[in-house]
């Protein structure tokens, strides 16, 4: 291609060298692919309204027990962690959630439900009052796994030298 700028002529040469175009689409690509669609995880605690607007929400399986812990982490330390059975019936374990004010963790099955509806989760009940509040909290936790990992079982050899 040739322009002229003042008065003289250059010549430019656009050429892309293929190692070059490769390496700049499979960068775009594993980009794309990495971004993911936006899980938003919902939350109502004593009432009030919270999202947590993630990339992903990791699902895990358990290796035994048919347990499952749902971890969605938003991008200001906002976090949800649900660790659950699914053996004929959802048992809810227990609960730990955090968004600003909205904290609490309970560990009393007893205390919570939980519903699965395709890969939709909805756990909800009371969590026990924090240090320094009088009153229990009532929550309800929406979130969605779009696919399961399988957790990595502990190493049961033993190290060089135990007994």
């Amino acid at each position: 291609m040739r322009a002229e700028r003042g008065g003289n002529w250059f010549t430019c040469d656009m050429r892309v060298h293929r190692p070059d175009l490769v390496a700049v689409l499979a960068v775009l690509l594993i980009s794309a692919c990495e971004s993911g669609t936006p899980t938003v995880t919902s939350i109502v605690f004593d009432g009030e309204p919270h999202t947590i607007n993630t990339g992903t929400v990791v699902c895990t399986r358990q290796p035994t027990g048919g347990g499952l812990v749902i971890l969605a982490q938003g991008k200001s330390g906002q976090l949800v962690r649900i660790q659950l059975t699914q053996v004929g019936r959802i048992v809810v374990q227990k609960v730990g959630l955090r968004d600003g004010d909205a904290t609490g963790f309970v560990a009393d099955p007893q205390e919570i439900t939980g519903i699965k509806v395709d890969d939709t989760y909805t756990v909800s009940g009371r969590m026990p009052p924090n240090q320094g509040e009088s009153g229990w909290h009532t929550f309800k936790i929406q979130t969605a796994c779009a696919g399961y990992q399988d957790a990595h079982p502990h190493d049961t050899v033993p190290a060089i030298g135990s007994p």
